[in-house]
């Protein structure tokens, strides 16, 4: 619908002819004599329904009154209602050549849609895959069938699965591309200007200590394609809410959030490559060089038929992008703040975003630093990209199309220009109108509101929101690769990690007295010494792993990335290092301390190894878990020390246990090590100290120690049974990364 062709500032639309004042006359039942109006409002086209009997659609929400973007899509009737021919549909389009919906005739039979340029419809995104959909002609008519399991198809709005029948003016949106299906073509249409953003009564509920607070207040947020945003208040105003809000972090528990009239929590895994995030903490592993990070993130993020060749080329793509051609060989802990900052934005950059959010960026960087980011930023948007940021910040608001106050209480006082704000406000210094907002949040809002006029209906907190993970076993491949690196980069950890295993071993020899393995007592205390060496090195290999990369591992998560994964990948690499050092720990042992002389179905050596490897995964595998459940390294750590003692405890070798404490053994790593070491070393067959000494005294057989093939078989698989039990919990507990914790 080109609307510049009426020549007029207002137009009406309905089934009424022009004596009822209508200029476009739509022919159909459901539309009302004069169902709505399309008029000019400081040089933008704005829709408006008239109280039409049976409503008016626009991107799929339901329109009162609403600023115009070129491919809008207004419709009145049902959405994928094969009896409701009688539906309407009206496209805005502009006088741009490149953003004019474009038809396509429906000769053939079957049309493909995707990257290559082979198919009939070529969409050129990154995260479109080389074919990613199918409409094939069948005798009931045509099926679209979706050919790509992770970034997925839309139809009306909904996420296609599998395959479905088409109906005449039919919505479909692949990624930023959207086409209408009609019986005899096609009409698309690519955006090139953005993405538009709408949150509609957006209220989100916090408890502290008891009480429940808001931290955003039916929260009314529109932001145009291709523009800059900012978003600013004080502490507690709601900036940070908002904004997990608008890049689906945080469910609201009321309101809706569009993206491009999609709504967001329903669909986020078919539109979530739309956009990218920019965390106030980096979103870069210190350890990796620049190249490499992007690298690993490209293969995570981008569709799994995409070439070498093609990560390569959006690699340097992104890199060009935040100007850091010559730092691409760089470790990332190496460059400056503001470096680090573009780092992030260039992961995000990966697969072309056309909505970019980004929290707090210019948050401890210099003020000349701070220009050059904004001023990238700003590039950025007029390019076509949307741009949403938070910020404390006020020095370069003027770089910004709009900047939304957000006062205590989460109230939206005012949304406009930084002139039109200060007017409005009536300062001369944004800086004052900070305690404007913090004092009278409630009465502005109500000033604002009042000149906005009304809002567009608000529809209710979407069901659920579906994550798509791509294939986990690619996903695991990269994951390890990246693991490895990061290992392997970090050589003065790495150093000390391998150090320690034959540390403990040699230190462990001096309080050998030459009796090991002949006395029981020495023989014992040797033994469950070992036991714990294993488990703190398991331990101390893992508890800060992922709660060090929270931020990175959240970001991704919303990507795409299965937890699973992500944690069984942690545990094959830290199985490998559990399993060097296990070899040193045992090696030195048995060079300084000795070793049985036989062992009961595997050579002692060979059989004190599987025991102590599988007591260090096990520790390993709990640590995971236990770094799951914070998310500060410094506060996983000192738990360390509290998952020791336990051991030490209920291990049956301090303390005799009985009852409950027996029972709360059977959860003790150590307790299951000392019996798989005292099986190999037959620590009933061996004499008392006093028994060396000529006193008689009785020396029961523990049932600890079973001197049998099956014992010890059963032994290993506990170790290894609880190793599982503990990345299981582990993947169970970061489920709580659906949930925003900022």
């Amino acid at each position: 619908m080109d609307l510049s062709r009426y020549g007029k500032d207002e137009i009406r639309f309905g089934r009424g002819t022009k004596d009822d004042g209508v200029d476009i006359h739509i022919e159909s039942p459901i539309v009302s004599r004069v169902h709505g109006r399309l008029y000019l409002d400081h040089g933008s086209w704005v829709a408006e329904d008239l109280g039409s009997k049976n409503g008016t659609q626009i991107n799929g929400a339901s329109l009162r009154r609403q600023a115009l973007s070129d491919g809008d899509i207004i419709r009145i009737g049902h959405r994928g209602d094969a009896h409701n021919e009688k539906s309407v549909l009206m496209l805005v389009t502009s006088d741009q050549p490149d953003q004019r919906w474009r038809r396509i005739p429906l000769v053939r039979g079957k049309i493909s849609i995707g990257r290559d340029k082979t198919n009939d419809l070529v969409l050129p995104s990154v995260t479109v895959s080389r074919c990613h959909a199918v409409l094939v002609k069948g005798s009931q008519g045509w099926t679209l069938q979706n050919e790509n399991i992770s970034n997925g198809v839309l139809v009306n709005e909904s996420q296609l699965k599998d395959r479905c029948l088409l109906h005449n003016k039919d919505v479909i949106c692949i990624t930023d591309t959207r086409i209408i299906f009609t019986e005899d073509a096609l009409w698309m249409r690519t955006g090139t200007g953005g993405v538009e953003v709408n949150a509609r009564g957006v209220v989100v509920k916090r408890k502290r200590g008891g009480k429940e607070f808001i931290t955003a207040d039916h929260v009314n947020f529109a932001v145009r394609p291709g523009k800059l945003v900012a978003i600013i208040g004080g502490s507690g105003a709601g900036k940070s809410t908002l904004m997990n809000v608008l890049c689906g972090y945080l469910k609201p528990h009321e309101g809706q959030v569009l993206i491009n009239g999609t709504d967001l929590y329903r669909n986020f895994s078919t539109i979530k490559n739309l956009f990218g995030y920019v965390p106030q903490s980096d979103i870069v592993y210190s350890n990796l060089t620049l190249s490499d990070m992007l690298r690993f993130a490209a293969e995570l993020r981008l569709p799994q038929d995409t070439t070498a060749e093609e990560r390569e080329q959006t690699i340097d793509n992104a890199i060009r992008m935040v100007d850091l051609t010559e730092q691409r060989n760089s470790l990332i802990r190496n460059l400056s703040g503001g470096q680090r900052k573009r780092a992030s934005i260039a992961v995000e950059l990966l697969s072309d975003p056309k909505l970019l959010f980004l929290d707090e960026p210019a948050s401890g960087l210099d003020p000349a630093t701070e220009r050059s980011l904004m001023l990238s930023l700003k590039q950025m948007a007029q390019s076509g990209k949307t741009v949403i940021l938070v910020t404390h910040s006020t020095l370069q608001l003027g770089l910004c199309d709009k900047v939304a106050f957000m006062g205590k209480g989460g109230h939206l006082c005012y949304m406009g220009g930084e002139k039109q704000a200060l007017a409005f406000f009536g300062k001369s210094s944004v800086v004052d109108i900070y305690a404007e907002i913090n004092d009278n949040a409630p009465d502005w809002r109500k000033k604002y509101d009042a000149q906005s006029g009304p809002q567009a209906d608000v529809q209710p907190v979407s069901a659920g929101r579906d994550h798509q993970r791509k294939a986990r076993l690619r996903q695991l491949l990269v994951l390890c690769a990246r693991y490895i690196r990061l290992v392997l980069n970090d050589r003065q950890r790495l150093l000390l990690l391998l150090a320690q295993a034959p540390l403990l071993a040699a230190l462990i020899s001096l309080v050998a007295d030459g009796e090991q393995f002949k006395q029981y007592e020495m023989t014992k205390s040797l033994l469950f010494a070992l036991s714990c060496s294993a488990f703190w090195v398991g331990m101390l290999n893992s508890i800060q792993e992922i709660c060090k990369e929270r931020t990175v591992l959240k970001r991704e998560y919303m990507t795409g990335l299965s937890l699973s994964a992500y944690v069984l990948s942690k545990a094959v690499v830290l199985g490998v290092l559990c399993l060097v050092q296990s070899v040193f720990l045992v090696g030195v042992f048995a060079v300084m301390v000795g070793l049985p002389e036989e062992g009961l179905v595997l050579p002692p050596a060979l059989e004190m190894f599987l025991s102590v490897w599988l007591t260090s995964v096990s520790a390993a595998a709990m640590g995971l878990f236990v770094s799951a459940l914070f998310n500060n390294p410094d506060r996983a750590m000192t738990v360390a020390p509290l998952m020791l003692m336990p051991q030490m405890l209920f291990s049956g070798l301090l303390f005799k246990l009985s009852g409950a404490t027996e029972k709360i053994s059977l959860l003790a790593t150590c307790r299951w090590s000392m019996e798989g070491l005292g099986t190999t070393a037959d620590l009933n067959a061996l004499e008392m100290k006093l028994q060396q000494k000529g006193i008689q005294i009785p020396h029961d057989a523990e049932a600890f120690f079973e001197y049998t093939a099956d014992h010890m078989t059963s032994v290993w698989l506990i170790l290894a049974g609880s190793a599982v039990c503990f990345l299981v919990l582990a993947c169970l507990a970061l489920r709580k990364l659906k949930q925003s914790e900022g």
